[in-house]
């Protein structure tokens, strides 16, 4: 029984120390891109203190994200037609 216990946390460390050096799909990079995402559209970045700039960034980016997805759809939909 005391062999699986030390197989187990043996096995849990591996891979923790694959996980943290960027194994298995490169996760820290993935959470870090997703949380510099994440922070962009929710307007991390500009003056706290100041409620209008804030929600008038986070709308004005999520309105480009928007008209991108849009325009994309456009171009499908050109492409396919032609």
């Amino acid at each position: 029984m005391a062999k699986k216990d030390d197989q187990a946390r043996q096995a849990q460390r591996d891979l923790k120390r694959v996980n943290e050096e960027g194994g298995l799909l490169s996760a820290p990079k993935l959470n870090a891109k997703s949380k510099s995402v994440k922070g962009h559209f929710m307007a991390d970045d500009v003056d706290a203190s100041d409620r209008i700039e804030v929600w008038g960034s986070r709308i004005g980016r999520i309105l480009s994200l928007i008209a991108v997805g849009v325009l994309l759809l456009w171009l499908v939909d050109f492409i396919k037609t032609t």
